[in-house]
């Protein structure tokens, strides 16, 4: 019997607008709040909701996924480009969230393939590269099962209730010629 997990019929990911600013605010924040961290970010400097608004505006450069469970949002992605011009050919991937209760449901799984269809589909894009705390060890996996590999670790990336956390730096090759 196949254990892995399928997202379920009632769970849909797309492109989040400027309409879905106060959900994924919400999202975000409490992605910020868990413990132990996965994000270095803080909860007080998250943007108001307008600035949020207009964040979520997709460009050429940047665009932000929802997994969705009929209409409540659910985890959320971000895709985007580096923006020298001397990176365009990199893109990374940021805010991998999935609240506690639709985890183990591929609603990740869902997010980071949307997300690396959306990176494959960008002209000149050839690596996404992220970054994971080491105590994430789903998020590792999930990770490498997609062919993200560690290049290297940042030791005591941010520190959170007196505890410092390292962060893995991985990466994938998308494409082998220019």
């Amino acid at each position: 019997m196949d254990d892995t997990p399928t997202i379920e019929a009632s769970i849909s990911t797309r492109v989040l607008t400027p309409a879905d600013a106060e959900a994924y605010r919400s999202v975000r924040l409490r992605a910020l709040q868990e413990r132990p961290p996965a994000f270095g970010s803080l909860p007080e400097t998250e943007p108001n909701l307008t600035e949020t608004a207009v964040r979520l505006a997709e460009s050429k450069d940047r665009c932000f996924f929802g997994a969705f469970q009929v209409k409540q949002l659910i985890g959320i992605i971000r895709l985007s480009r580096y923006e020298a011009t001397n990176e365009k050919h990199r893109a990374y991937l940021a805010g991998l969230y999935v609240l506690p209760g639709f985890r183990r449901r591929a609603c990740g799984r869902a997010l980071v393939s949307q997300a690396l269809h959306r990176a494959t589909m960008t002209s000149g894009v050839r690596r996404v590269n992220l970054t994971v705390v080491t105590q994430q060890k789903n998020a590792i996996r999930l990770y490498q099962s997609f062919g993200f590999r560690i290049y290297g670790t940042e030791q005591e990336t941010f520190i959170k209730d007196g505890k410092y956390y390292d962060e893995h730096l991985m990466t994938l090759e998308l494409k082998a010629d220019p």
